[in-house]
């Protein structure tokens, strides 16, 4: 009796689509956690970019009410006085805009100059994604001083806020 003995030396398609899928199964969650991955060090950059330019935006204030105090006859609010929103940016002193009312005015966008740092001024500089608003809040002993980010990534406005409170203590 003869007994034949096949001996299958290749792989069927069959095997090779499911090896086909396993491996784009795997490559899509690869590149998912990627994409995933750059997106959020992108926000992360843009949210430890605000997280500077608010403090800078209340040292700013801070700086108004300290150069008001080596001011002879300056009252130590001055500046920075009553309830009410604020532009501000350092120009040699702190410069304060009183135009602005909402973090959406142009007033309130900043630009980077050319020796790269933050300002409200256009001119010379490069518009960024980045508002900044200064708001105050006058309660005769104290002032309550918040400084409100926002930028925009796609269609959706992002906000950091910092708030400070700025005494007469001298």
């Amino acid at each position: 009796m003869k007994i034949k003995i096949f001996n299958n030396q290749g792989i069927s398609i069959l095997e090779v689509i499911v090896a086909i899928l396993i491996i784009t199964i795997g490559m899509i969650g690869v590149m998912s956690l990627v994409i995933q991955n750059v997106e959020a060090q992108y926000i992360n950059k843009n949210i430890l970019i605000a997280s500077g330019l608010a403090q800078e935006g209340l040292e700013l204030a801070r700086n108004t009410r300290d150069l008001n105090w080596l001011t002879a006859g300056n009252a130590w609010n001055q500046d920075i006085v009553g309830d009410g929103t604020y532009a501000i940016d350092y120009r040699g002193r702190s410069s304060i805009n009183l135009s602005v009312n909402t973090i959406n005015d142009a007033g309130a966008r900043l630009y980077v100059n050319s020796s790269n740092l933050y300002t409200h001024s256009s001119v010379g500089g490069t518009a960024t994604n980045f508002y900044r608003l200064i708001s105050v809040a006058d309660h005769t002993s104290y002032l309550d001083v918040s400084c409100t980010i926002r930028w925009k990534e796609g269609s959706q406005n992002h906000d950091y806020t910092a708030e400070t409170y700025l005494y007469d203590w001298r």
